[in-house]
């Protein structure tokens, strides 16, 4: 009896270790399904993630990837391929990798270039719109450099040389405080103008030892002083008013309205050859200036003569201006200055 009962003892034992066993596995099962469960999310998010890189990765090999075109707007002066060539942008370059506020810096960065908007259109289109600083001309100080109108210098290097078909050569205004009155004089100045301008010096009149002289590409003398040089904006219509292309059109400052008026060259004029009055003192114009004598030309470029076979000279009135005949080579060719002043019968 005792034997069989000891044997039943360890029967009992044999069922509570299996049904611990039991226990522990279905603990363990229930674990690693709480892992599994809690990693889903995570091996979702990787898997998106991978997918999102290879479709990254195929887009970024495929052409339509790239850059289709590169559109340059607002440039005057520097040529689209600079423009270009700062931005270093090409049909190569992926879309979506351009940075706009990168690209506007390094454009800024241009000491030609004043300001840059960069968007991203439609059909993979990079739009550049740049403001350019106005150059007014350039010259050679230790380097050639260009002027600028806001009173800053642009290397010369090879990439602007073409800007030198375009602007004047300028000599002289040596002085700091000369450089930045003409750069302010150039401020309202248009580029149209500028374009004409062949060359800008200073010239010391009796007057003002700094006048601004310009000789056009016309091959006529604008002649300015710091304040009325936007006047020159009109420059083809005073040229195409005189009558005689080789005097020099002088600018007027007159209540902030463009106004000229044409005289002999001041190097062209001598010292003996101006107006008196009554008690042989120099008559001075209404623009303060001595009023020297100038006289008409025929049709061929010659001294206008008269019968006796003087020149002809163009009179002035009380205030000393010129008052030019606009009639004079018709008058002239009929005979109604015989006398050296026009007699019409």
């Amino acid at each position: 009896m005792e034997f069989e009962e000891i044997e039943l003892k360890n029967e009992a034992d044999l069922v509570s270790e299996s049904d611990v066993d039991k226990i522990f596995a279905k603990t363990r099962l229930q674990k690693r399904q709480e892992i599994f469960d809690a990693s889903q999310p995570f091996f979702m998010r990787l898997a998106i993630l991978i997918g999102a890189v290879f479709l990254l990765a195929l887009y970024w090999f495929m052409p339509m990837s790239r850059v289709k075109s590169v559109v340059i707007t607002g440039n005057s002066f520097l040529s689209t391929e600079y423009v270009s060539s700062v931005s270093r942008i090409t049909t190569d370059n992926r879309f979506y990798a351009v940075i706009p506020a990168a690209l506007e810096r390094r454009l800024e960065r241009d000491p030609m270039i004043e300001s840059a908007k960069v968007t991203l259109e439609e059909g993979n289109v990079i739009s550049i719109a740049v403001t350019e600083k106005k150059p007014i001309g350039y010259r050679y100080d230790e380097e050639p450099v260009i002027l600028l109108s806001d009173n800053t210098t642009a290397e010369l290097k090879s990439e602007y040389l073409d800007l030198i078909s375009e602007i004047p050569l300028i000599t002289g205004f040596e002085e700091e405080e000369q450089t930045r009155l003409l750069c302010k004089a150039f401020e309202d100045v248009d580029e149209s103008a500028i374009r004409d301008m062949s060359e800008v010096s200073q010239y010391a009149l009796s007057y003002d030892d700094e006048a601004i002289r310009i000789l056009m590409r016309t091959g006529g003398y604008f002649i300015s002083d710091y304040f009325s040089l936007a006047t020159i904006n009109q420059y083809s219509q005073f040229y195409g008013a005189q009558t005689d292309h080789s005097y020099c059109i002088y600018a007027v400052d007159q209540d902030q309205a463009a106004s000229a008026y044409s005289a002999a060259c001041p190097w062209s004029e001598t010292a003996d050859d101006f107006w008196t009055d009554a008690e042989g003192n120099p008559v001075v114009n209404s623009q303060g200036i001595t009023a020297y004598r100038h006289y008409y030309k025929d049709p061929q470029g010659n001294p206008a003569l008269d019968a006796n076979g003087n020149q002809i000279v163009i009179p002035i009135d009380e205030n000393g201006d010129e008052v030019e005949d606009p009639d004079f080579q018709a008058n002239y060719a009929a005979g109604y200055y015989a006398s050296g002043t026009l007699q019409i019968p």
